[in-house]
């Protein structure tokens, strides 16, 4: 069964740094090009320089983004911009914000987790691509730290960990507290050893499911094994079977799921009226007025499998599926749940079946804003846009069980915990 242990993190010193919002960012993955060029020119110690360092013109075997990553953490070190704990910890995270005139709260804590090399108790969700986990290998390779929690969940019907979280953390100060974009960030750094017992106690019979950082896990693993077959020295073998995560409940009420649009680039020369006949063999479809009337038709159909889609000058259609085990048939193998993903449906009935359009990557852009969905098609040159309800927190627990991967894109947890909050050096 996975473990967990408390640890001492490297954080970025508040005598040296006042304003901890200038220094840590999003996740390397959602990192566009320009945000990027902001945060470098945010602050000099910014953690995009180690997460996702630029890629020169003149970059060599010995001088590129991972080898200035490692320079940098240890010139960071060094200089004492970060700073080692002295007390090994659980570290208490929470992030509130607004969604739907609500404000949640919510909580989970940053530790250390045993690497599952049998890969029996940690279940994913989604397929990893080769590139982007030796990418992440060649920075741990240099950098030799975690620099970002991979985003965990687990199942506590009783809630006893949340229970220690919230009492330590109503009785003390955080000792990270800043907002950004709307979301508040507050960490606090708990040492008691009773309390973390009680954590481990719980944690140690869980099953653990991976929400967020499948490429970080999958490059922490082929480390450890790499390490392993090279012989290294034993104590960076032993620190490597070990990697920071952040562990939230799995829970619906504290967990936000959001969609990931679709704009399709090659219609594969069907016209606006072929696009309607064939989904009408399949769809109800709806004409609605505009954008909104769109979003918000879709939101009242989230318990049908149902899709919106643009055709520019044609209109804004919502589309609910008639008879799912009419289509279940046209999808494959794959287990009902899978098959019940709306992701799953327009990917592999909708696209595949029922147009003939490729849905490679090369053919599909993915937007989360629904604006920039709808600016693709009138502006960007895209054939259409499909816009999809958010995947449950219950459907992505229940394909994972089955050992299934998701669709690409069906999940996008928010928000995201920030890089640099915390640092783990092995």
């Amino acid at each position: 069964m996975p473990s967990i242990r408390p640890f001492k993190a490297v954080v970025y010193n508040n005598k040296k740094i006042k304003n901890i919002s200038k220094v840590v960012a999003p996740p390397y993955d959602i990192i566009p090009p320009d945000m990027q060029d902001e945060l470098y020119r945010t602050h000099d110690n910014n953690v995009v320089r180690l997460i996702l360092g630029k890629v020169r013109d003149t970059d060599t075997d010995t001088n590129n983004r991972y080898t200035r990553a490692a320079s940098d953490f240890r010139h960071w070190l060094k200089e004492n911009i970060l700073i080692e704990d002295s007390t090994p910890a659980i570290y208490i995270y929470t992030q509130t914000y607004t969604y739907d005139g609500k404000s949640i709260d919510r909580i989970g804590f940053i530790s250390l987790m045993e690497l599952d090399l049998e890969d029996k108790k940690v279940l994913p969700h989604e397929k990893t691509l080769k590139a982007p986990k030796e990418d992440r290998l060649r920075l741990v390779r240099e950098i030799k730290a975690n620099l970002s929690p991979i985003f965990m969940l687990y199942e506590d019907a009783k809630h006893k960990v949340n229970s220690i979280l919230k009492a330590f953390s109503k009785k003390t100060k955080p000792f990270i507290d800043v907002t950004i974009d709307s979301v508040r960030h507050r960490v606090w750094a708990l040492t008691d050893k009773d309390a973390i017992g009680n954590i481990e106690g719980v944690m140690g019979k869980k099953d653990i499911f991976i929400a967020d950082g499948h490429h970080r896990y999958e490059t922490s693993k082929n480390y450890a094994r790499e390490l392993i077959e090279q012989s290294a020295p034993q104590s960076l073998i032993d620190n490597s079977k070990f990697f920071m995560a952040y562990f939230v409940e799995l829970e619906e009420k504290s967990l936000l799921i959001m969609p990931t649009h679709r704009l399709i680039k090659d219609a594969r020369g069907l016209s606006k009226e072929d696009i309607l006949e064939k989904l009408g063999k399949y769809f109800t479809i709806e004409k609605l007025p505009g954008a909104r009337k769109l979003l918000a038709r879709l939101g009242e159909l989230k318990a049908s499998h149902a899709f919106g889609i643009y055709l520019g000058a044609a209109g804004y259609y919502a589309l609910k599926l008639k008879d799912f085990k009419k289509a279940k048939t046209f999808m494959g193998s794959g287990s009902e749940d899978w098959k019940s993903l709306d992701v799953s449906i327009l990917h592999l009935f909708v696209l595949k079946y029922v147009l003939g359009i490729s849905d490679e990557d090369d053919n599909i852009e993915f937007v989360k804003d629904p604006g920039d969905a709808f600016k693709g098609v009138d502006k960007d040159g895209f054939k259409m846009a499909f816009f999809l309800n958010p995947t449950k927190v219950t459907q992505v627990k229940k394909v994972a069980e089955h050992g299934e991967k998701m669709p690409r894109k069906a999940t996008y947890f928010y928000p995201k915990p920030l890089s640099g909050l915390v640092i783990r050096k092995m």
